[in-house]
């Protein structure tokens, strides 16, 4: 009889659900690995809400074989982590950015900018999910410390500022959808020629030390990832980063290590320099450290790739390959402001070997249509006499 009844009813109920996943929040609430865990991404979180979610239904009704939906996932998902509509535009494989300004939105997708208007009833629903996202990452943002930035449960970079040091509450989060592209997909979408194609597998295969540099959105963290899977499966790589945005997924000795600001005073901050250090006894046979962003970042880059791993790779806002090499000196001796601009440029010729640039195709909206392979700049490992560069376009 039970069986028969829940054989008819097809699905479960939204009591059923919201039971189910009040359990789920409270088994999660017990685990503390189970959100803290910054390596996964979404599918693989989703597979574990999963596995959650055919217990609690199992127990419920062990007599009925009901089989878990998105949209319940999906649910439980935006239950557990309170962000609501922002769950919709972060599944979104098109949306690249959201941008939140007290209760307006616009996303980026497709390279297109889209104005939502009011998208939230009042400021207390966007400060509800600015509670949830320091919650589950055990950060801080108060008007103490008016601004934060963090990554969210599936990797997505956020950027968090609000009064008084800004008009209006801004949340910026650039979407974790770096689609997985071979070196084939770039070149089938126009990113580079046949003649740079040929050229990028061979700085890889001849182990040269890259940097990729180009504005925001123009597809360095694609870029570099794409290059990063042609390194051989017998090569241990260290990925060194502030986020976790870099991931090889297929290759089978990647180490991944993530840097952590001091938000408590019961935090210890861990910085790049820690983690090149670690990376050394690590043994290492190549480095991959994520996007120099500051002074700190800059020098110990060049620190690291001077420690003899051939074909590592680092990535770098700049205008033109020739820029981010004055961005480097720059930075590089706000940090050491004992070093001489000799030094410094001795250290980078050393430490890369190519800086690949990046652009974005703009329309007359000042919409991203396109990204390109604008310049490959060869840097020779000796000065000139007079003290510079010797550099090689290709």
């Amino acid at each position: 009889m039970l069986r028969d009844r829940l054989h008819n009813q097809n699905k479960l109920t939204a009591d059923d659900e919201k039971e189910i996943i009040n359990n789920i929040k409270e088994k999660i609430k017990k685990d503390e690995f189970f959100v803290n865990n910054s390596f996964f991404n979404r599918e693989d979180f989703k597979g574990r809400l999963y596995i959650l979610l055919k217990d609690e239904i199992e127990k419920k009704y062990p007599y009925y074989d009901y089989e878990v939906e998105e949209h319940l996932i999906n649910k439980t998902i935006s239950e557990i982590f309170g962000l609501g509509i922002l769950e919709n535009f972060l599944q979104d494989k098109l949306v690249t950015d959201i941008f939140i300004q007290d209760n307006e939105m616009i996303i980026i997708r497709n390279g297109i900018k889209e104005y939502l208007g009011k998208t939230f009833n009042s400021l207390d629903d966007v400060y509800l999910i600015i509670d949830r996202i320091k919650n589950n990452t055990g950060k801080i943002v108060d008007q103490r410390i008016p601004f934060m930035n963090t990554e969210l449960y599936d990797g997505s970079r956020c950027s968090i500022v609000i009064p008084p040091i800004s008009d209006r509450v801004y949340i910026s989060i650039r979407v974790f959808n770096c689609i997985d592209f071979n070196l084939e997909d770039l070149l089938k979408l126009n990113m580079f020629d046949k003649k740079y194609y040929e050229i990028l597998k061979n700085l890889v295969n001849k182990r040269s030390n890259i940097l990729i540099a180009g504005s925001m959105g123009s597809g360095k963290t694609t870029l570099l990832n794409t290059l990063a899977k042609l390194i051989p499966r017998n090569e241990f790589i260290n990925i060194i980063q502030d986020v976790p945005e870099i991931k090889l997924k297929e290759h089978p000795f990647v180490r991944m290590l993530c840097t952590r600001t001091k938000s408590r005073e019961s935090d210890n901050e861990i910085n790049q320099d820690r983690l090149v250090f670690e990376t050394l006894r690590m043994k290492a046979d190549r480095i991959v450290l994520g996007e120099v962003r500051d002074s700190m970042a800059a020098y110990q880059m060049l620190q690291a790739l001077n420690t003899g791993h051939r074909g590592s790779f680092s990535t770098i806002h700049a205008d033109s390959a020739f820029d981010s090499l004055l961005r480097l000196e720059t930075l590089a001796m706000e940090y050491k402001t004992n070093i001489s601009n000799y030094v410094v440029k001795k250290m980078i010729s050393r430490a890369i070997d190519v800086i690949l640039f990046l652009d974005c195709e703009k329309d007359e909206n000042f919409n991203i249509y396109n990204r390109k392979l604008r310049e490959i700049l060869l840097l020779d490992n000796n000065l000139s006499e007079g003290g510079d560069y010797k550099l090689e376009y290709l």
